[in-house]
């Protein structure tokens, strides 16, 4: 098993965001961004989650969680007021080759990076 690496994604800025590796499990492994936040509470935080197939669930799954916690001062006291996040989990055939999978995890891709699905989430106003 290849050991765990940083994961850096960039925002709109784009401002790239540090993901380090601090649990490493192949069926749930957690990542934090540590620079920004005054408080621990406040590290951005990316889950990563495999599940292999089963004889009783022919299928494999892959989980993705990301927390953006937002904190503010409340009295001298630096605290999360909210937290901003994406839970998705893929669902992949036993029997798809490495080619749909491939093909399949693009989709993906361009499908949170489509116009009209990201004014879902950046507009508050779905555009058909």
């Amino acid at each position: 098993m290849p050991s765990a690496a940083n994961i850096v994604l960039a925002d709109s800025v784009p401002v790239n965001h540090t993901y380090e590796p601090v649990e490493i499990d192949p069926a749930n492994s957690l990542f934090l961004e540590r620079t920004l936040p005054d408080t621990s509470a406040g590290f951005e935080a990316l889950r990563l989650g495999f599940a292999r197939s089963t004889p009783g669930r022919p299928t494999n799954r892959v989980s993705m969680r990301l927390d953006i916690p937002y904190e503010q001062v409340v009295d001298g006291v630096t605290v999360v007021h909210s937290i901003a996040r994406y839970n998705g989990t893929i669902t992949l055939p036993d029997t798809m080759s490495a080619t749909d999978r491939l093909n399949f995890a693009t989709l993906i891709q361009n499908l949170h990076a489509n116009s009209v699905v990201k004014g879902y989430t950046s507009t508050l106003a779905p555009v058909y």
